[in-house]
Formats: structure tokens, C-alpha cells, sequence
């Protein structure tokens, strides 16, 4: 009986061909047949380098400076062609729309199966299946551009099932998913596992993929291993401000000392003068190639607040942002920013009042380096010259992309949660009064995105901040205001507590109760308001007068 590893990775190391360090170093470890690994760690920390050399295309895509070998079914990485490697190993980028490349959803299942010339009645069969066990029914029929992040997410899955690969590599699979799709997903993972198949999950939000039961974790850090082992060692391992962990690990980490704890950022607090809200939606409605997607919405978003909009994978929330900035036509109603009818206004005309941060970022990043995508707006505007490094360096900053060489280097040498935070830059150099940001934790490590959302209320001169995000627990620890959308309409408005105090509503918006939501519901008396896990781990495990003294003057 053969009992080789399905995959080995043996002395890893890889440098990019511009970078000055490596992306990997010296990294080892092997996966069998049936195993689930969740590999985790901070954005930039080589997980994506090493999905690519696992699937090939590093060395035959990605160039660079490559030693050690990477062997799957035995089959060495360098020596064994693309159309080979691919009906071994299954990929599912954290930016789906990177990887769809057919105009239908049939037409992209059947995409893969056809180039290899599998028989047309054996691609229906798959097709079938795969959408079966995917949930993706209702969407064969769609087009490909009318289908939102989350549905191209899974559409993506699907297609990487349909060459039946020996191993699965999901790179943050669960970004743009809704609960309801993200277990059935992490579900149908566990199946085939148990049916042979070896399962890499690449993800930041350990506690909603617990429910895949990975039998190890691999811990990179600054592209080496820094833990390989179970589930268990991993939590009195991980650093839970880099990574999302369950509640409960916070406060018994938290009782023991084991990890800094920092009092709640107080809210900004802003004095409104009056006038028209920032942005406003009278009774829109928006279809994509006939089909009605937002139904008569109606709703108005001040000009000094930070609101969150939750829902359902396809239930119109980009679709409502959209609208909102001149981006999609409606097919009825009015949309005003600052009092007046956005109608007959340019969408660059609008991005300095309404900066806009796409979900997928290979949608805005076109520049040679990041320098000249971050000036490109200011350029067009024609804005003053002089003024141009200080904004280059004072946008990387905010982001977080302020180190050497960064602002040299091409933006498609980045990784994905570094792309998506330079499309947050290109967007603040045009100095927006508001930023609407679609998916803004989407390829970021914990840290990251918890950072930004706590830098973006420092923004000098940045008066409203508005966003769309799966990521129900950072929308809630950061936002005044929660609009729950569901089928196209909003049927949840206000504080997020009084939000997810309706179970029912939650759940019925295909949204789950995480274990740092039920843990702000029982601590409601004593904070007021919705927490962080730093921020709520004080509250439960210090003494009433310790908890008055961090977070009274914040509610």
C-alpha cells in the first residue's frame, strides 16, 4: 500500500524577482490524503506565495529565486506541466474574479473539464453535482458579471471541483461569504475529506472555520513556520490580535496575562451642523440584464457617522453603493449627495466627496508601481504637483504600506490584503469627505483590519465612513449604525446592539451569532455598547469599578 504524503514541501524558499527578502524561507511540512490544513497567519506572511508554489505557478508563472522542492502525489511542482498540475490541485483565489473567465455560470463549470476534452455528457453530470453540493443551482443560468462577490466565490469553488483534484486550496475562502454559504462550504470540505481528498484552507477568521475540523494548523510568520500542530496547541500559540479567535480563548489568555489588553477607542465625537445627509437613497430601485435587485429602497446616511451594511450573499448591497456613486444606472428612484441629485454628475466628480474602495481589488489597481497608481487620481484632478510625495507617504501610512521599497514595487507583486490596502490609498489621495469601502477585511489579517478601522476615525479631514462586510463582529465593534439588507430591501436600522438583539431577523438574514456576540449580549448592562474582543475581554475579567473606569465615558 502506497502511504507517501499527498503533498510534501520540503526546505521551501522563494524570493520574488524584485523583492530584497524572501517570501518563504526554509518552510516544511507534509499533508495526507484526507487531512484538512488550516494555514493562518498575518497578512504578508508568505501564505499566498505558498499556495502558489503548491499549485506551480511558482516557477511557471511567478519568477524568482526558488530552492527546496515541492512534490504533490509525488510529482515534482517544477518539472510537471500546469495542465497536469491543475487536475491535481484545485485553487480557489481570494479574489474569485481573478480566476472566472467564462461570460456564464455553465459555461465556466464546464470550462476547465472541456480544455481537457472530457465527453459532453460526463461535464453535465459533474456539473450537476458540483452545483448540487455547492448550492449554486439558481445560478446556472446567470451570467458570470451580474453575480456578486460571494456568488462568484462559489461559482469558483464549484469550477475547482469540477476536474475532481486530489488536493483543494481555498486562499480565504470565507471573505465574501454569508454564514448560510460558509457551512455549506466548510460542510462540504469535511465530506471530502473523509472521502480522500487533502483540504489547505487559507484563512484569518479561525472561529468560522472550526466547523471543517482541520486536523492541523501551520502558522507562518514573515514566510517561515512558525507552529505546525492541532487545533488546541494553535490557540495557547496564536497571537489573537494577528488572527480571529474564538472569545473564550481571549479571556482565559486574558485572565492568565498571557496577552495585552487595551482599553476601546472612545468614539469620535463630532458635532453635526445641520443640513442634508451625505448620502441619500428615495424609494431606488436597480436591475442587472432585467433582473430587479434593489426594490424601492429607501434610507439616508448622515454626513458624521461610520454605518455597516450586512446581509446575504446577492441581497443588493454593493448593488445599493453602486447606485449611490454613479457606478450603476437605477432603473427608478433618485440617489442625492449633500442635498443634490447625483444625475448628470461624473463618478470622479463624485470620488472627492465619496471615495469608493471595490471589493475586488484587481477591479482599480492598473498602474506599473504603487507610487503612480496612488497619484494617478491627484494627477488627473490636477492637483498641485509640490503636494505629491507628502500625500504618497501620508496615504501609505494610513494604510499601513509605508515600508521601503513598497511604493517602487508593481502592485500585482503585492499580496491580495496588501493590494486591498493600497485600493484604500488610491482611494484617500483624492481626500474624500466619505469612504465607502466593499469588503475592506478581505485578505487582511485580524490586526490589519481592526487597525484601519480604528485609524480610519483618525482621518484628518474624513467626516463619514460607510461599509459592506461578511465580517458581521468588525461591523459591530465599529460602527454607530448597522442596515440590515436582505432581498434587496433594508429590514434592520439602527445600533448594533438593538440589531442582532432580534435572533430571528439575524438569522433570517442568513447571518450567524458568533461566540464575541453572545458575549457582548450577556455584558450589555455593564458596556452599554457593542465591544471588541480586547475591549470586552477587560470587561470580563476585571471588577466592575475597572470596567466603569475603561469604557464608561465611551457610551
Amino acid at each position: 500500500m502506497d502511504r507517501r504524503p499527498l503533498l510534501s514541501v520540503e526546505q521551501l524558499t522563494f524570493r520574488y524577482r524584485r523583492a530584497a527578502e524572501p517570501a518563504l524561507r526554509d518552510v516544511w511540512f507534509t499533508l495526507d490524503p484526507g487531512e484538512v490544513l488550516l494555514v493562518a497567519g498575518p497578512s504578508g506572511c508568505g501564505k499566498s506565495t505558498l499556495i502558489r508554489a503548491i499549485n506551480g505557478l511558482i516557477p511557471h508563472s511567478y519568477r524568482g529565486e526558488l530552492s527546496g522542492r515541492v512534490l504533490v502525489d509525488g510529482r515534482s511542482t517544477v518539472e510537471t506541466p500546469l495542465r497536469e498540475l491543475a487536475t491535481l490541485v484545485g485553487t480557489v483565489l481570494q479574489d474569485p474574479a481573478r480566476q472566472i473567465v467564462a461570460s456564464t455560470v455553465q459555461g465556466e463549470l464546464a470550462f476547465g473539464p472541456e480544455n481537457l476534452g472530457m465527453p459532453r455528457d460526463e461535464i453535465g453530470r459533474r456539473m450537476a453535482r458540483v452545483a448540487a453540493d455547492g448550492g449554486i443551482q439558481a445560478l446556472l443560468d446567470r451570467t458570470t458579471d451580474e453575480l456578486s462577490g460571494g456568488e462568484l466565490q462559489q461559482v469558483a469553488v464549484a469550477g475547482a471541483l469540477m476536474l475532481q483534484p486530489r488536493l483543494l486550496v481555498l486562499d480565504e475562502p470565507l471573505a465574501n461569504l454569508d454564514a448560510a454559504a460558509a457551512r455549506r462550504l466548510l460542510a462540504l470540505t469535511r465530506r471530502l475529506a473523509e472521502a480522500g481528498t487533502g483540504i489547505i484552507i487559507v484563512e484569518h477568521r479561525i472561529e468560522d472555520v472550526l466547523a471543517a475540523e482541520p486536523d492541523r494548523v501551520l502558522y507562518l510568520e514573515e514566510g517561515a513556520v512558525a507552529h505546525l500542530g492541532d487545533i488546541g496547541s494553535f490557540f495557547e500559540r496564536a497571537d489573537p490580535q494577528a488572527v480571529k479567535l474564538p472569545f473564550e480563548v481571549w479571556t482565559r489568555r486574558a485572565a492568565g496575562g498571557e496577552v495585552p489588553l487595551e482599553p476601546e477607542v472612545p468614539r469620535r465625537e463630532v458635532a453635526d451642523a445641520g443640513g442634508p445627509p451625505r448620502l441619500e437613497w428615495r424609494e431606488v430601485s436597480a436591475a442587472y440584464d432585467g433582473r430587479e435587485v434593489l426594490h424601492g429602497v429607501s434610507a439616508a446616511l448622515d454626513r458624521h457617522e461610520i454605518v455597516a451594511v450586512l446581509g446575504p450573499n446577492g441581497s443588493g448591497k454593493t448593488t445599493l453603493f453602486k447606485t449611490g456613486n454613479g457606478l450603476l444606472a437605477r432603473s427608478g428612484g433618485a440617489v442625492l449627495v449633500d442635498g443634490r441629485p447625483i444625475d448628470g454628475r461624473s463618478v470622479a466628480d463624485l470620488a472627492t466627496t465619496l471615495g469608493y474602495v471595490f471589493q475586488n481589488p484587481s477591479q482599480m489597481l492598473f498602474a506599473p508601481t504603487v507610487r503612480e497608481e496612488i497619484l494617478f487620481g491627484p494627477r488627473n484632478l490636477g492637483r498641485d504637483p509640490a503636494s505629491f510625495e507628502q500625500l504618497l507617504s501620508r496615504a501609505l501610512r494610513r494604510v499601513g504600506l509605508d515600508q521601503p521599497e513598497v511604493a517602487d514595487r508593481p502592485p500585482r507583486t503585492l499580496s491580495f490584503g496588501q493590494q486591498k490596502r493600497l485600493s484604500i490609498a488610491v482611494a484617500l489621495a483624492l481626500q474624500p469627505r466619505s469612504l465607502v469601502l466593499d469588503e475592506p477585511s478581505a485578505g487582511q489579517d485580524h490586526r490589519n483590519a481592526v487597525r484601519f478601522m480604528k485609524e480610519v476615525r483618525r482621518i484628518e479631514g474624513l467626516e463619514s465612513v460607510y461599509f459592506v462586510t461578511h465580517d458581521a463582529d468588525l461591523a459591530l465593534a465599529n460602527a454607530d449604525r448597522i442596515l440590515l439588507v436582505r432581498d434587496g430591501r433594508i429590514v434592520a436600522d439602527g445600533a448594533p446592539l438593538e440589531v442582532i438583539a432580534d435572533r430571528g431577523r439575524w438569522e433570517a438574514a442568513n447571518l450567524r451569532y458568533t461566540s464575541l456576540m453572545e458575549a457582548n449580549l450577556r455584558l450589555a448592562s455593564r458596556t452599554g455598547r457593542f465591544l471588541d474582543a480586547a475591549a470586552l475581554a477587560q470587561v470580563a475579567t476585571a471588577g466592575q469599578g475597572a470596567v466603569q473606569r475603561r469604557v464608561g465615558d465611551t457610551t
